[in-house]
């Protein structure tokens, strides 16, 4: 099998490379643009810009890969309110310049998409519930999605929600900065406890509650939808919804820590946190998602947030990629 993974510097592209060569034995190919990872990922790297549609179409001839895997994106909210044109360029025309290559060459393309592509206040969310973004990411997630589906290729959307683990690329990173979502909020509660911080969280406000997704995880995820044939969308996440003083204690308890140290903020607090974080542009309330006909279709389970934590605290005790040269 033969990959091709756009984003392999970020938390889930360097995931999908190091699952993809470690459990399916796959040659990988990942393409970076301008940041090149500070460990060895075991790849073959293609420095691509996935703007430039021949580029594009010539990186996939040149190695032909059996499935794309498009990680590749931004999450910078206040950049893609700010810039709606560089947002739809990232997100919307270089997924259909990917989706177009694949089509020449005959690959599956998997998209990674977002739970944020729903607003959050009518979960659960399954599979073929009608999306209603709230913020200008969500709806390029949306975008995405429908260009994906609509370009006659074999395809699979792979949701995901609430990404944290270990980003193989940057071995030594961690966020230095609280998150309004849940994506890498796990990392930075982890890091608030080795300082010694105490963890206040909001319980009423914004994006409450999510599934909390092992970035290797939702890797293997993908992977099958690849080796099952399948095609479609699928909730690529965690499959337990926990609010965020749940998740903080979860974390703590995991790794040892203390977990009366996370609490939920009293009104004045909150009132504090947003005005020092901004809260920033709008964002989904509880997206929640419906795993059960991912886990049917795919015939795997969506690992849950206590096992996922403990998985990640394996992950955390490696000192080098265990890949094969």
């Amino acid at each position: 099998m033969k990959v091709f993974v756009t984003g392999g510097t970020g938390l889930v592209g360097s995931n999908v490379i190091k699952v993809a060569r470690e459990r399916y034995g796959a040659q990988v190919i990942a393409s970076m643009r301008n940041r090149l990872p500070a460990a060895d990922l075991g790849c073959e790297i293609e420095r691509l810009d996935i703007v430039d549609q021949a580029a594009v179409s010539a990186a996939l001839k040149k190695h032909r890969p059996d499935v794309v895997i498009h990680c590749a994106a931004t999450v910078d909210q206040d950049l893609l309110e700010k810039d709606h044109a560089l947002g739809w360029s990232l997100m919307v025309d270089a997924t259909r310049y990917i989706g177009q290559a694949c089509g020449e060459v005959g690959a599956k393309l998997i998209f990674v998409s977002s739970d944020w592509v729903f607003d959050g206040r009518n979960p659960p969310y399954k599979e073929n519930t009608p999306p209603c973004p709230m913020n200008y990411y969500g709806l390029l997630k949306v975008v995405g999605e429908t260009v994906v589906s609509s370009l006659g290729i074999d395809y699979g959307i792979a949701r995901i929600a609430a990404v944290y683990g270990r980003n193989w690329a940057f071995p030594d990173w961690e966020p230095q900065e609280r998150v309004t979502g849940f994506g890498t909020l796990p990392n930075w509660m982890l890091k608030m406890l080795r300082e010694g911080q105490e963890i206040v969280e909001w319980m009423d406000h914004i994006n409450i509650e999510a599934n909390p997704t092992l970035a290797s995880d939702c890797a293997d995820a993908m992977l099958t939808i690849y080796t099952r044939g399948v095609q479609g969308i699928f909730h690529c996440c965690g499959r337990d919804p926990v609010t965020r003083v749940e998740l903080g204690r979860l974390v703590a308890r995991t790794f040892g820590f203390d977990p009366a140290r996370v609490r939920a903020a009293t009104a004045a607090e909150l009132a504090e946190i947003g005005r020092t974080t901004g809260f920033g542009p709008p964002v989904p309330y509880r997206t929640c998602l419906d795993v059960s006909e991912t886990e049917r279709i795919l015939g795997r389970t969506n690992i849950g947030v206590a096992e996922g934590l403990r998985r990640w605290k394996e992950e955390n005790l490696e000192e080098h990629l265990s890949v094969p040269h």
